[in-house]
């Protein structure tokens, strides 16, 4: 049995190298903070509980190292663990089935300084100096359950430029030299987690009203922090957790240098833009046939050497790839979908709330979803269709006001009962809800108990053209 020392509120403990910091974490997997420290210090967690209740993010990392690992916790520019040069992680997971996990959330890091982050060079970044080594402890999430009870399930330390794939580590760089030089050109106010593929710049604010000063530009902007997206961390839990082999497709190949996932691809197509899809099949030997069904997504997996809509690359950087058809005159008819939502959910969610960690469901994919659009246009008196252009695009911060108006008309609509006025086409040059179902009989339950048809928000096709045309490449 277990048993608990004495808590020394005065003890700093020391660790000289990685492997101390690692074996101390493993003697806590299958066991909760709880069942580790003394009584009084639980009683001490209960009562700063009390008082935050757990609103706090970062919380629990704070009372690890405070109460289980004894080291003195705070918001250094050094690692948490100076001497081993390691920094705690603390991050949830949810359960899907006996073997199966997921992240819960995104892997947040340190806040960027816009101030002095454009004199910094990779390297020597003050995110590399504090996060090169990592010791990520994962913890099983269940709502309501107190921060004492969260039950460690895996631990595993991570070394950014080692212990990943050469692509991954070489993503993860570019990624952040994006996010400083957006910064240097005066346009933090402008940032967003889909601008990135791994690595994103997250919003850390209460609401949108609390911005911070940026050098080379008289604009605000949100307070943002570096995060590795939710998906690559599923990634990485699957990968160097649980051991899987990943069964899904990979752009990269045999490389003849390292490239980035965005130059990958587009090196992919160069060779076939401007050419017909019957063209393009000769080039390609192959007998793919137009009758097919998704023929146009199929011709695109060919050009992309894979054979399932399954890509690795894609999967953990959340990117949808999207096919476009253009009419022959230039013009789009299909406006872009959102996944469905459910009315009684929506009208609980906030469209951001930092206190909670959370934003609406809608927010969210705007603000981490990064598309691949791979663009044909149709020929005026024949069947082909000709590859226009691809082009990587995620949603513009500039536009996130204009949605947040949609989303809230939408939910003050179904508060109130009032289905049929829903934002549509017509309200707005950006956004509209409009059905999004099998037919009129798919539907789903109301506030109100009763059922309608299942809608979604959709991107207008109107804006979604003037995109592909405001395209540089």
């Amino acid at each position: 049995m277990h048993q608990k020392k004495k808590y020394n509120s005065r003890m700093t403990k020391t660790y000289q190298t990685k492997e101390q910091v690692l074996e101390k974490a493993k003697m806590i997997l299958r066991k909760s903070l709880r069942r580790v420290i003394p009584n009084e210090a639980i009683m001490a967690i209960e009562t700063q509980i009390g008082v935050y209740g757990m609103r706090r993010k970062g919380l629990l990392g704070d009372l690890m190292e405070k109460y289980y690992f004894e080291i003195s916790p705070g918001n250094s520019s050094e690692p948490d663990f100076k001497i081993a040069e390691v920094e705690l992680k603390t991050t949830p997971l949810k359960k899907h089935s006996k073997k199966r996990f997921s992240s819960k959330e995104r892997l947040v890091f340190s806040m960027i300084n816009y101030d002095t982050i454009i004199n910094e060079t990779w390297l020597l970044s003050s995110f590399l100096k504090k996060n090169k080594s990592l010791l990520l402890m994962f913890y099983l999430w269940f709502e309501n359950q107190s921060i004492l009870d969260y039950e460690f399930k895996f631990v595993h330390l991570l070394d950014l430029l080692k212990d990943m794939s050469a692509e991954d580590a070489f993503q993860i760089q570019k990624d952040w030299e994006y996010i400083v030089a957006k910064i240097k050109r005066g346009e933090a106010h402008l940032l967003s987690e889909g601008d990135t593929y791994y690595l994103g710049a997250c919003t850390k604010a209460a609401d949108s009203s609390v911005v911070r000063d940026q050098p080379l530009s008289r604009i605000p902007a949100k307070p943002r922090a570096f995060s590795f997206k939710q998906q690559y961390i599923n990634y990485l839990i699957q990968t160097k957790l649980l051991g899987e082999k990943t069964s899904a497709n990979s752009i990269f190949k045999k490389q003849r240098r390292l490239e980035t996932i965005e130059d990958t691809i587009k090196e992919r197509f160069s060779q076939f833009i401007g050419k017909t899809d019957r063209e393009i099949l000769t080039q390609l030997n192959s007998t793919l046939s137009n009758k097919s069904k998704s023929y146009k997504r199929l011709l695109v997996n060919r050009i992309l050497d894979v054979y399932s809509n399954d890509i690795v690359e894609l999967k953990k950087s959340n990117i949808t790839l999207k096919v476009i058809t253009l009419e022959p005159s230039g013009s789009l008819k299909e406006s872009i979908s959102f996944p469905a939502f459910d009315y009684k959910d929506l009208v609980i969610q906030d469209w951001y709330n930092e206190q909670k960690a959370t934003m609406s469901d809608f927010h969210f994919q705007l603000e981490t979803k990064k598309f691949l659009f791979v663009i044909f246009q149709k020929q005026k008196n024949t069947s082909d269709v000709i590859l226009k252009k691809t082009m990587f695009w995620n949603f513009p911060m500039k536009d996130i006001g204009e949605v947040e108006r949609v989303w809230k008309k939408t939910v003050d609509c179904i508060k109130a009962g009032k289905y049929a006025e829903l934002p549509k086409i017509s309200e707005s040059s950006v956004a509209h809800v409009r059905p999004h179902g099998r037919n009129s009989k798919d539907t789903i339950e109301t506030p109100q108990k009763t059922f309608e048809m299942k809608r979604s928000f959709w991107l207008n096709a109107k804006y979604i053209q003037q995109a592909i045309e405001d395209a540089k490449n």
